[in-house]
């Protein structure tokens, strides 16, 4: 896969984010949870959060859509492949709320509420995205 030169990618070296990254690479979808009350939190929180009693742990990596838009015309010139582009909020079942898009879905059959569960998509050799698809 070749990604257009204007592709975001994220920063994947970043202290604080950098797990979940790492996560993502492995197939796994990673979040942080309190030690102490089991809360669990996103986005990601520098170590010192909390007074350090943060942990990784891995989701289930199944959710629901809570909010949903669909682009017909591409914000950025990368996008331009993927219109129409359906980009979700989706609530995990361990409850934080993710940002991302579907995939092997259409505009005309999502809804609020649509079970969806995690897939990853590579894009570069340090870079795998989590991505959605109809559970």
């Amino acid at each position: 896969m070749t990604l257009h030169p204007d592709y975001p990618l994220p920063d994947v070296s970043d202290p604080v984010t950098g797990p979940f990254w790492a996560g993502c690479r492995e197939g796994r979808l990673r979040v942080q949870r309190d030690r102490k009350t089991g809360e669990v939190h996103w986005p990601p929180k520098p170590g010192y959060w909390k007074g350090g009693r943060l942990e990784w742990i891995d989701a289930s990596g199944r959710g629901e859509v809570y909010s949903y838009v669909v682009g017909y015309e591409p914000f950025l010139p990368a996008f331009k492949e993927l219109l129409p582009h359906i980009m979700v909020l989706v609530q995990l079942a361990e409850g934080p709320r993710l940002v991302g898009y579907m995939v092997g879905a259409t505009p005309d059959r999502m809804r609020i509420g649509m079970p969806v569960r995690v897939v990853f998509k590579r894009l570069t050799d340090d870079v795998t995205l989590p991505v959605w698809e109809p559970a």
